[in-house]
């Protein structure tokens, strides 16, 4: 019986890759899927690819099938592929503590529909502790003490849990095929779906934090997509009364792209009074702080100049 089924979408780090590799236990009760998203053959030996001729690796190579891309696409291509009970997602930068073997052996009987556990992270170039793994033990703890469950929608990063497979199923859930946050409105749904829900004292997955990676990604274009996969998960969560925590990301990332563009940010202005509520939007305009008289004249004046 195949208990676990580890996704792990790649793109041009095959060093990172193999280092997750090596950090993930061989055993006949998992099935570990890499899916290669169109990586470039200028940064990927392809006749050397990590973990070719391992026999528990199965590598699918993605062929960009009508414009089909990026990690959605690719973890969506695992998916399909997934065998085990329960599934376990991983990006290719990132590894498994030494400690994830035993906790493969401890959970494989454990009935909850989703299991959460601790995360830390590292500094890829120095190797030294980061932060990016903070928000989810801070929402872990507050969950713990608080007992409110609906907060669990704010973890929706699909790594360090273990879902089962019949959730993903029966609800028919995919990751969205966009360029950034394609996990977003995936671990919304998955948490809202799911019955029973538990946190594990144990930390098993360790984040890697380097400038050139997908999340470090703010340009305007990208966080608009962003916005756009929060606005969509607000708008699922609004149907089954529990917006409310979400309402306070999508102001942030608005007022991400306030900060980059004026335009832009007015454009969306529509769907954040519509989510959030005129006096929240309005909040939202003045923390921003690019809306001050001062601000629009200077930045008036810059684009006259550039004409």
């Amino acid at each position: 019986m195949i208990n676990y089924t580890i996704i792990i979408p790649h793109k041009n780090i095959p060093q990172l890759l193999q280092r997750c590799l090596d950090s993930t236990p061989r055993r006949d009760d998992v099935q570990i899927i890499i899916i290669d998203d169109n990586s470039d053959s200028d940064k990927v030996d392809f006749k050397n690819f990590p973990a070719m001729n391992d026999p528990f690796v199965e590598i699918i190579f993605g062929k960009n099938e009508n414009g089909r891309k990026g990690a959605g696409y690719a973890r969506n291509l695992g998916l399909e592929k997934a065998k085990g009970n329960r599934l376990i997602f991983a990006d290719a930068d990132d590894f498994f503590m030494p400690c994830f073997n035993e906790v493969l052996d401890k959970y494989k009987d454990d009935e909850n529909d989703i299991i959460y556990f601790k995360a830390t992270s590292v500094d890829l170039q120095t190797m030294q502790p980061a932060t990016r793994h903070q928000y989810i033990n801070d929402c872990l703890e507050k969950i713990q003490k608080t007992n409110n469950w609906d907060l669990a929608c704010l973890l929706h990063n699909p790594v360090g849990k273990f879902i089962k497979k019949d959730i993903v199923e029966k609800n028919k859930i995919l990751f969205r095929e966009v360029h950034k946050a394609n996990d977003i409105y995936f671990g919304v749904k998955v948490a809202t779906k799911a019955t029973s829900k538990s946190i594990a004292k144990e930390t098993i997955y360790c984040i890697s934090s380097r400038e050139n990676s997908l999340t470090k990604q703010n340009s305007v274009k990208a966080l608009k997509i962003k916005f756009n996969e929060i606005y969509i998960s607000a708008v699922y969560l609004e149907k089954i009364g529990k917006k409310y925590h979400f309402l306070g990301v999508l102001c942030i990332c608005w007022k991400k792209i306030a900060d980059a563009s004026i335009l832009q940010s007015i454009l969306l202005l529509p769907k954040m009074i519509r989510m959030c509520g005129v006096r929240r939007t309005k909040e939202s305009i003045r923390e921003s702080g690019n809306f001050t008289v001062k601000n629009l004249v200077k930045r008036i004046i810059n684009f006259i100049k550039n004409e």
